[in-house]
């Protein structure tokens, strides 16, 4: 069972982030599906660390992307993406130490940073695109 759904109230209007968030929906999802099937170890951390590369390739495209459009927000941006790989690093390493506790926090962390991030960071770059796009239009003869 899925643990996220793909929607299109997520896409934020520029053609390679929506993809590559996509496939992290997909990534996410797997790395539950592993997680809740009791997979070995060596399985989930193989997942986990898929997903951290992922994730890591995606915040340079989205950053570029940014960069390219003129985003203010772009040093706030990328404090945000920095804070997220610090902590999922921290989750992995504590993953690799088998802290019992550990498979509960990641879960929720994973279930929640993608969300989270889009909902509250990537919806500025959003309204960024459409102000843009809106002006662009205004100004057209």
């Amino acid at each position: 069972m899925a643990l996220l759904s793909w929607s299109n109230q997520y896409s934020i209007g520029d053609d390679l982030i929506d993809t590559e968030h996509e496939e992290l929906f997909r990534l996410v999802n797997a790395f539950h599906d592993h997680w809740q099937e009791k997979r070995n170890q060596q399985s989930i951390a193989e997942l986990l660390n898929q997903l951290i590369t992922y994730a890591e390739m995606h915040f340079q495209h989205e950053e570029a992307i940014m960069l390219d459009a003129g985003f203010p927000r772009l040093a706030e941006h990328q404090q945000v993406h920095e804070a997220m790989v610090e902590t999922i690093f921290k989750l992995r390493q504590s993953f690799e130490a088998n802290d019992s506790h550990l498979e509960m926090n990641t879960m929720k962390f994973i279930k929640t940073w993608l969300l989270e991030h889009i909902i509250q960071n990537d919806y500025l770059f959003r309204d960024f695109l459409v102000r843009q796009k809106n002006s662009l239009e205004t100004a057209a003869p």
